[in-house]
């Protein structure tokens, strides 16, 4: 897989994976290719890592020929940029992809049962599956700010985004994880910022957007606050 990508090949699973999340469906016009389709180089090949499957964009003959037209040294009209073809496809994948998505719910607490509550450092989260049909995989991270400081991710590989948890549908799963000492006896203000990312049956990653808990000391509980500042889109617009 590496000297794939070194070499500026994609792999086949991942060409398998491309046209599984735009359904054989060209991302620039939209239309349905059946075989009549490429994947293309975004980033010209054999630049670095340009086999990375984030640099592939399936496409039909004619637009495949189209991306690569523009002269630089006789410019007329607008280029197409990475960063569009990028955004491009990611419509598309999501147009053919979301239907794998169930809704997520996710939040964090210091309730336990039996009407028994956690203490810091000690931290609960739960997270369920509240759709009906398809099972799906996740994970989780974990942001700690203490006032203006910034402590990073949650130092376990469950709740640092590199572990994958199992999501039936219908199912909900429990977990708690450790906040670095200094937050237990602060009076600052201390955020929680999570991320959960859903793997959907195609294997296509869909980041949802990052929900803020902000703790309540007098009461040792949580309230949720909205974060506003994280692009929707996926690729930074």
């Amino acid at each position: 897989m590496k000297n794939s990508i070194m070499n500026g090949k994609f792999s086949e699973n991942d060409k398998i994976k491309c046209l599984l999340w735009c359904d054989r469906h060209c991302c620039l016009c939209g239309e349905a290719c059946g075989t009549n389709i490429e994947i293309a180089h975004i980033s010209p090949k054999g630049e670095s890592d340009s086999g990375n499957i984030d640099n592939a964009i399936p496409l039909c003959f004619d637009c495949h020929s189209e991306i690569g037209r523009y002269n630089e040294d006789h410019p007329k009209g607008n280029k197409y940029k990475p960063l569009e073809l990028k955004t491009r496809r990611e419509q598309i994948y999501d147009k053919y992809t979301n239907h794998l998505v169930p809704t997520i719910y996710f939040n964090i607490t210091q309730d336990l049962p039996q009407g028994q509550k956690r203490n810091l450092p000690d931290v609960g989260i739960v997270v369920t599956h509240q759709g009906d049909s398809i099972p799906v995989r996740f994970s989780v991270a974990v942001q700690v700010f203490l006032g203006s400081k910034d402590l990073g991710l949650v130092n376990l590989s469950q709740y640092n985004g590199e572990s994958l948890w199992n999501l039936n549908p219908h199912f909900g799963v429990s977990g708690h994880f450790p906040l670095p000492p200094e937050v237990v006896e602060s009076t600052e203000r201390l955020e929680l910022r999570v991320s959960v990312t859903v793997i959907d049956q195609y294997g296509r990653p869909h980041k949802l957007l990052p929900l803020g808990w902000i703790y309540m000391k007098d009461r040792n509980s949580w309230y949720l606050e909205p974060i506003g500042n994280e692009p929707i889109s996926g690729c930074g617009l």
